[in-house]
């Protein structure tokens, strides 16, 4: 059965130049060839039963071109069929060993020869379907060659494997976009600012999105009526430009008047307050942005949208919070305002803990803001009440982790120590990756063991970390010390 051949490339004058690469293109399934599609289907139907049917099936189309999603897709679920301890035990240790000389090699020859990077990085994902670093160079590869839907893909996997890696969460997000699908980047993005709320390439990330949704780029034909209230395509690409492109103060203004215009013509349209509010996040217009939150929240989509009305508390906090830093100011010339300033501190934290607590009564299901009020519980004494919210903001995969820190913490402030490091180590067990998370989570299991008497095991776990990060926190300075007990002793 035949399928589609990549374009074959005109005969090249003498030269010492390289022969130029064929060109692929992505195409929706519908529009592919009817003898491929017939192809992917079988493939589709077998991948469960018999996945190595599957997998030959995919490889056959993939070899006439690379640019087929659809079947790059089966083929990565018939692998993972065909070979479901990929990644663990042994398995991951022989892919580790054999990765280093490919990734050396194949790092270089991204620009010169995608394609052959990408043949290369199949051949190792046909043993380990889980391996990190040759989907990471596929995806670099694909996207030398325009290949987006690939790309993106790859990062897919990557992110099932490493859900919390923020480097990895941002590259699939801007995949997305590129690909034609700015919804999915912004729960990329939107997942990285849970985790770090402060994350600037989170933020450009969704603003990148936000626009491209408004803009209907990659589904431009299904809302035609936003482009047509646009005063003409020159408008229309210069917001597009100004939310991908600048970030300087004047142009993020500039910005906020088209999306202001933008929304007086099509004042239903949620996405485009969402894009008005990062800019006005951007530029810390805290008024500003309270004043365009509320009237999001007064449109029909807007009154039952919960992170609206989170979005207006956290825009009310960031308000006080830049108050606060105006008077700690005012106070290192004048320390007569000392007082106002203890009062501003102690109304901010009040309104954080009575905001999140209606929160969750008012959303008890909604276990992302029972983890918000217990992590403020927690920092304010409330050990109790916050263990009780952590336990059941556990239920979130989202925050899961984090929740269960903040629970061992908890418990450590408690003297519970035992149930500290129980919660602790699963948390940490259950992290792939030594990332930001999982240096946190180690360096709080450590110190209980320490509380608890165990230094040999608080040591242990503060050498996971000094293998990985000698610079995180105090590890490097424990770690000496304890040597230097040892060799004294």
């Amino acid at each position: 059965m035949s399928t589609p051949a990549a374009p074959t490339p005109a005969a090249p004058a003498p030269s010492s130049e390289p022969n130029p690469a064929p060109k692929y293109k992505e195409v929706p399934f519908k529009q592919l060839d009817p003898r491929v599609q017939r192809q992917i289907e079988q493939a589709d139907k077998t991948a469960d039963r018999n996945p190595g049917v599957a997998i030959e099936i995919c490889n056959g189309i993939l070899n006439t071109n690379p640019a087929i999603v659809e079947a790059r897709k089966i083929l990565r679920k018939a692998q993972k069929k065909a070979n479901p301890a990929a990644g663990k035990g042994m398995t991951k240790l022989l892919s580790g060993l054999t990765n280093t000389p490919f990734v050396l090699k194949a790092g270089s020859q991204i620009k010169t020869d995608p394609k052959g990077v990408i043949d290369a990085a199949e051949k190792l994902l046909a043993v380990n379907p889980n391996n990190v670093q040759a989907l990471r160079l596929e995806a670099q590869a694909a996207a030398a060659m325009g290949l987006w839907g690939t790309c993106a893909l790859a990062y897919e996997n990557i992110r099932d494997l490493e859900p919390d890696n923020v480097d990895n969460l941002i590259a699939l997000g801007n995949a997305f976009i590129e690909a034609g699908q700015p919804k999915e980047a912004i729960k990329q993005g939107e997942h990285v600012l849970e985790m770090n709320p402060g994350n600037g390439d989170a933020q450009a990330l969704l603003r990148r999105a936000s626009v491209a949704i408004t803009m209907d780029k990659g589904k431009w034909e299904e809302q035609t009526d936003f482009r047509q209230k646009l005063a003409d395509s020159k408008q229309a690409q210069d917001l597009e430009s100004a939310a991908r492109m600048s970030t300087d103060a004047d142009s993020l203004n500039a910005l906020v008047v088209k999306l202001a215009d933008a929304i007086a013509a099509q004042p239903e349209n949620i996405n485009l307050y969402r894009d008005i509010l990062g800019a006005l996040k951007s530029l810390q217009r805290w008024d500003d942005a309270l004043v365009w939150v509320r009237k999001a929240r007064e449109q029909p989509l807007g009154k039952a949208d919960t992170t609206l009305e989170k979005l207006e508390n956290d825009l009310t906090v960031s308000r006080m919070t830049a108050k606060l830093e105006e008077l700690e100011a005012a106070v290192a010339t004048n320390p007569g305002r000392q007082p106002e300033l203890d009062a501003l501190r102690r109304e901010q934290l009040d309104f954080r803990v009575q905001q999140a607590k209606a929160l969750v009564e008012k959303y008890p299901n909604d276990f992302g803001f029972r983890f918000d009020y217990g992590v403020l519980l927690y920092e304010t004494n409330q050990t109790d009440l916050a263990i009780r919210e952590l336990q059941q903001a556990r239920r979130n995969p989202k925050v899961a982790h984090r929740a269960m820190l903040y629970l061992g913490r908890s418990y450590r402030a408690k003297g519970i120590y035992d149930l500290a490091i129980e919660v602790l180590a699963q948390a940490r067990d259950e992290i792939p990756i030594m990332n930001d998370l999982k240096k946190e989570i180690t360096y709080e299991l450590a110190l209980c063991y320490r509380k608890n008497g165990n230094v040999e095991k608080a040591v242990a776990e503060y050498k996971s970390i000094y293998s990985n990060d000698i610079d995180y926190k105090d590890v490097a300075q424990i770690i000496n010390e304890y040597y230097e007990k040892k060799t004294l002793s």
